[in-house]
């Protein structure tokens, strides 16, 4: 049975078997004439050949879903504390749709709001305002220029053998009054620098060293802005603390429409269940999978119609726009998967995500085409062939193609023309095309 169901899936198989069936039909049609004679073996009819509009379309069929599309559960434990949505509402990317009563949940994440505040406030105050990359600029500049002289100096005192220099003497001598008092004695000469001038020299150098790096890090940090370490550091810890913090609630995470909400006021809820569903339904598609025998007709940007089983009456139009290239066994049958991205929606449509899908893929425009009924197409070892009814009454066989089948009419190629006469024959010779394989 599996093996027959495979095979009607098949739109070739099927085809040929719509043939088959209204050639047997066709055939107790005519029985019921030739029994008014039972001696005759042939009956005849008058067919025309017609002119049609016919396309070439793939029929297939999946589940309406859309992108992007997210079920939301909770990450922690608690009591829900608010319920801000309900299903229809449009929401944007960063609502809270449902809380958590903070006291309800773990200590981690209490704390965790107070490390949220103390990280956005260190944030804030690295992200300072223009006005202190000006006055970082100018306290650069003074520290470049003096640290420049401290180390002018230094050199200099290495390098000069012939610096002023003096020293002086302390002494005490007597006074008239028969007292004493401290006498000084200064000389000054010129030399090579004295320990003590080099190593306070030198201490003075490291320290304007020192407030230049200050200067030049706070500096930096300031004209870096958002790039500075110390920005992407804080950061960090913003995110952290806010990823932990976000646990207390639903939050939706791009702009959509609110499909379900599981919870009400009060209800205690764990780590895991599912709250919300949110689905942007502006940007609806559909994966089918086309038969192996069909894929290299369908290419990006075929034209698609679609109806589906939950919602009689509704016709929606779309458009090939993905082709998995590698095809999968199902069924025993080599199928790929195609993508099929639905125009927009108008009017207030209720389009429920997950039901089947009907797809009809246009993989060839429709044209102008001749057609005759499927019974007037006969089979021989030659092929496919008409019997053409002439003005003299004489009939000519002329060979044909069949193509498609619309309704009892299949189109056919070969050297016709509309409103051609056509001699429909049965008789115990005929033979009907094989739907399994050859004509």
């Amino acid at each position: 049975m599996d093996t027959i169901l495979n095979l009607w899936k098949d739109k070739r198989v099927r085809n040929w078997g719509l043939v088959v069936v209204a050639v047997i039909v066709v055939s107790i049609f005519a029985a019921g004439f030739s029994s008014a004679d039972a001696g005759a073996t042939t009956e005849a009819t008058e067919v025309k050949v017609v002119q049609l509009e016919v396309g070439e379309t793939i029929e297939a069929s999946g589940s309406l879903e859309a992108q992007p599309f997210a079920s939301l559960d909770w990450k922690t434990n608690g009591v829900v504390e608010t319920v801000k949505v309900k299903p229809g509402d449009f929401v944007k990317a960063g609502d809270i749709l449902i809380g958590l009563q903070p006291e309800s949940t773990s200590a981690s994440i209490v704390s965790a709001q107070a490390d949220l505040v103390n990280a956005q406030k260190e944030l804030e105050d690295l992200l300072t305002s223009g006005t202190d990359l000006a006055q970082a600029t100018i306290d650069l500049k003074d520290a470049q220029e003096e640290y420049k002289s401290k180390l002018d100096y230094v050199n200099y005192l290495n390098n000069d053998k012939n610096i002023p220099l003096s020293d002086t003497i302390v002494y005490i001598e007597k006074t008239r009054g028969g007292g004493y008092q401290y006498v000084y004695k200064t000389r000054e000469y010129r030399g090579p620098a004295t320990e003590a001038m080099l190593v306070e020299a030198n201490n003075n150098l490291a320290l304007a060293k020192g407030e230049l790096d200050d200067a030049q890090r706070n500096f930096d940090r300031l004209n870096a802005g958002a790039d500075s370490p110390d920005v992407i550091a804080a950061r960090a810890k913003v995110d952290a603390a806010q990823a932990t913090v976000n646990q207390l609630s639903i939050i939706a995470p791009f702009n959509g429409q609110v499909l379900s909400v599981d919870d009400h006021v009060g209800d205690v809820v764990n780590t895991g269940e599912l709250s919300v569903n949110l689905a942007d339904m502006k940007h609806l598609y559909i994966e089918t999978q086309v038969d192996e025998s069909d894929i290299a007709n369908v290419k990006l940007g075929n034209q698609a119609e679609v109806t589906l089983d939950a919602v009689a009456g509704v016709m929606l139009t779309g458009k090939v726009s993905a082709i998995n290239p590698v095809g999968e066994v199902v069924s025993g049958l080599v199928k790929y998967t195609v993508r099929v991205d639905l125009d927009k929606v108008d009017g207030d449509v209720f389009l429920p995500l997950g039901t089947t899908a009907n797809v009809v893929i246009k993989v060839k425009e429709a044209a102008a085409t001749l057609a005759v009924p499927i019974a007037a197409i006969q089979n021989d070892s030659k092929g496919e062939y008409v019997w053409v009814i002439e003005s003299d009454g004489s009939t000519t066989r002329v060979d044909v193609v069949s193509g498609s089948i619309v309704g009892d009419l299949v189109a056919v190629s070969g050297d016709l023309k509309d409103g051609d006469r056509l001699q429909l024959i049965n008789d115990g010779g005929f033979q009907a095309p094989n739907p399994l394989g050859g004509r």
